[in-house]
């Protein structure tokens, strides 16, 4: 993301799935000993802290999800201050926002009050709340970013990995199924992960940020038309589905506030979608040609 435009990027995880573009660092976020020895060696101008803890295992987990969603990050705050750090951007949720049913609420802006009722949800309230006391108190351009659902290919361990099979089995040339935890009826609001990429861009670079919390851009969609959507898209794709709600997340989110203040306008999601299918198609054209 930010290597490409020229600037100096090191990502730090425990482990990467494949070989980075740019330098990384290996190590146990939890341990602040390993967090101050990056801050020793490098010089950081801006911090994206995206580490957590996800929903499924913060409810499973609560102990563990007070280490890495807290612990980490009241870590990081401090350590950016001390090493005067420009800005924290802080990957929170839409889970802070809590249930919020769209006959009751319809789009949720950052002003909605926040009463998250998971265990997750209240973890990424807590370090919003420290972040804007530090960034009261201390200066450090402290920025949360609520992201919506996030679907796109490349998860590797999460509970919901039907966000990224819809990319990932798009292409598939034989009978694959999807499973969706949720009701047909459903309606949950999506955001590309190249997206959240983009706006994570466009916060780093800004000169002037006017606020503390953003909405991620997002687009609402009931679980059983965007099966319908993907199951024309590629025939070999059967959905199957749970009987969760939705009872911990805003049904639509109010997005105005980043896209007006940044001109931002994500790609929609049918656009993402097709894009898939279209390159395949391509590809496998070219593929027949050259034989």
């Amino acid at each position: 993301m930010f290597s490409g435009r020229g600037q100096d990027v090191i990502a730090v995880d425990r482990q990467f799935a494949s070989p980075l573009p740019y330098r990384s660092a290996i190590g146990d976020l939890t341990d602040r000993r390993f967090l101050a020895a990056l801050f020793e060696e490098y010089s950081f101008d801006a911090v994206v802290h995206l580490a957590s803890l996800l929903n499924t295992a913060s409810g499973q987990q609560p102990q563990a999800a007070m280490r890495v969603n807290i612990g980490v990050s009241l870590d990081l705050l401090q350590l950016a201050v001390e090493s005067g750090v420009r800005q924290l951007v802080y990957g929170s949720s839409i889970s802070a926002y809590g249930p919020k049913p769209l006959p009751d609420y319809a789009a949720v802006s950052e002003t909605a009050p926040a009463a998250p009722n998971s265990v997750y949800g209240i973890s990424k309230r807590y370090v919003e709340v420290v972040g804007e006391a530090c960034r009261q108190q201390t200066g450090l351009r402290f920025v949360a970013l609520r992201i919506a659902s996030v679907v796109g290919a490349g998860a590797k361990s999460a509970a919901s990995m039907w966000r990224s099979e819809l990319f990932e089995k798009l292409t598939a040339r034989a009978p694959t199924t999807i499973h969706i935890p949720y009701c047909p009826s459903e309606t949950v609001p999506l955001v590309h992960v190249e997206d959240v990429a983009g706006v994570i861009g466009r916060l780093v670079e800004a000169d002037k940020v006017d606020h503390s919390i953003y909405n991620t851009p997002s687009e609402s969609w009931r679980i059983g038309e965007l099966a319908e959507y993907v199951g024309r898209l590629n025939e070999h794709i059967r959905f199957t589905f749970g009987e969760s709600l939705v009872h911990d997340i805003p049904q639509v989110i109010d997005d105005r506030r980043f896209t007006g203040e940044f001109g931002y306008k994500a790609v929609p999601i049918k656009q993402r979608l097709s894009a898939v299918v279209y390159h395949n198609t391509v590809k496998v054209t070219v593929d027949g040609l050259s034989c």
